[in-house]
């Protein structure tokens, strides 16, 4: 992501009301994380340390506190029968029919697994892209 669509992020996300956001994550949260769950992909990381997590556009976007929980969740959903499928993704929330979506490793999509429809599909071709339109109203 450029820093001028960093800025205007920022700023976007500052402007909702308290209570449709989490606080930012510190250093040692991150690194907490990340020895439990591994690497947290770039753009996400600079997300949650600068914005924290919350709603974009109709979604929730984890923050810090919620993300362990989720990433035991899909894991633990993921091994059952008839569970979630998505590999390779990481999962960064659940939509509002409780889908897990994320970023897939491999390409920076974001993708959801929808179990009312069957399947995986994408979002947004990106988290910047996923963000701006949430964010910023742009397509």
């Amino acid at each position: 992501m450029d820093e001028t669509k960093r800025r205007q992020i920022i700023d976007a996300f500052a402007t909702l009301p308290e209570g449709c956001k989490y606080a930012v994550a510190t250093e040692r949260q991150l690194d907490e994380f990340e020895s439990e769950f591994g690497q947290i992909p770039d753009d996400f990381r600079w997300f949650l340390v600068h914005c924290g997590g919350g709603t974009v556009g109709c979604e929730w976007v984890d923050g810090i506190d919620k993300l362990a929980d989720t990433h035991r969740k899909f894991a633990a959903e993921s091994a059952i029968i008839n569970g979630w499928t998505m590999k390779g993704v990481f999962v960064i929330g659940w939509d509002g029919a409780g889908n897990p979506f994320g970023i897939e490793t491999a390409t920076g999509k974001i993708l959801v697994e929808d179990h009312n429809f069957r399947g995986i599909h994408e979002m947004a071709s990106s988290f910047q892209s996923f963000l701006e339109h949430g964010l910023l109203l742009e397509t």
